[in-house]
């Protein structure tokens, strides 16, 4: 579970947890389970965020936003962007990288394979991964 520090309906901190609790209260003994008890973090204004799966990357930059009150309970929010067209360069490639895998990783397959097997794979990887 994620939480956020709220101070007068307003997010004052998140992600919060228990490090940043005692942190804040460093004159106040928490147990463990601090953050799991209702009573805690009612005293010192924290909110549980429910948590929204996080969109695809595929075609978009996302970026995690401040939560906000949906239906009277906080929530998780994601802000999407457009990759622009150098950042979708440098993913393809970063892409085929880890795909070809380490220098010895690649000398491996070669030398099991074979040659011939070697480019069909790297064929296929540019396929899936074309530059833009």
């Amino acid at each position: 579970m994620i939480y956020a520090k709220i101070v007068d309906g307003v997010i004052k901190d998140y992600p919060y947890d228990l490090l940043k609790l005692r942190r804040d209260n460093s004159n106040t003994s928490f147990p463990p389970n601090a953050m799991d008890q209702e009573s805690i973090r009612l005293s010192y204004g924290l909110v549980p965020v429910g948590e929204v799966t996080k969109p695809d990357e595929a075609t978009n930059k996302v970026v995690e936003a401040s939560p906000a009150l949906v239906n009277g309970a906080w929530t998780q929010k994601w802000e999407t962007t457009s990759w622009s067209a150098e950042e979708l360069a440098a993913k393809s490639v970063s892409r085929r990288l880890n795909e070809y895998g380490p220098p010895e990783a690649q000398l491996e397959f070669i030398t099991e394979n074979g040659l011939e097997a070697w480019q069909a794979k790297v064929a296929e990887i540019k396929t899936r991964y074309p530059k833009v």
